[in-house]
């Protein structure tokens, strides 16, 4: 996703804020901005998700609970 979002869509964001007339360093550094934004929130729904799931899955030894087959 970040690649997609590196190759089409901020060049295009930025190109479109230097020709409606902003600095191209301004126009830089709101690209970086918004790229490291979607990777620090990419990054952090990750971790949650993660610590929601742990609580499912181990107990507080980190042993894995086993779950039951219903086909049995």
């Amino acid at each position: 996703m970040l690649m997609v979002l590196g190759i089409v869509a901020l060049p295009g964001m930025m190109s479109g804020q230097i020709l409606a007339g902003e600095s191209p360093l301004i126009a830089v550094r709101y690209q970086l901005l918004i790229c490291f934004s979607i990777a620090a929130t990419a990054a952090i729904v990750t971790w949650v998700s993660i610590q929601m799931t742990q609580k499912l899955y181990f107990t507080k030894d980190d042993q894995f609970i086993r779950t039951q087959d219903s086909g049995d």
